[in-house]
């Protein structure tokens, strides 16, 4: 009985731990500036996408295909580095890290 005791606390404290790898992870942001600097993505920790700033040039200047190649090229890097981050987060805290 005490060692099921024992695994609910380690369970309760695993979770206030989750909860509060999501509230920093949350309150981080990632900017990440375009092979072409035409537009910028503003993604958080938790890969969240919370801004995206367009370059005014980039209707007159740049083709659909290359506009298409940046966001993708600018939302994957700011993808992995959201990830690194939540895995150093999840360091932090002694959690494994896959």
């Amino acid at each position: 009985m005490f060692d099921k005791l024992g695994q609910l606390k380690d369970l309760w404290k695993l979770k206030s731990q989750m909860e509060e790898i999501k509230k920093r992870l949350d309150n981080m942001v990632i900017k990440v500036d375009s092979p072409r600097h035409i537009f910028q993505l503003t993604i958080s920790g938790s890969q969240e996408v919370k801004e995206v700033t367009v370059d005014e040039a980039l209707v007159k200047n740049f083709g659909a295909a290359e506009i298409s190649d940046d966001i993708k090229a600018v939302f994957n890097k700011a993808v992995r580095d959201s990830q690194g981050m939540a895995a150093q987060a999840m360091g932090n805290f002694g959690m494994p890290q896959a």
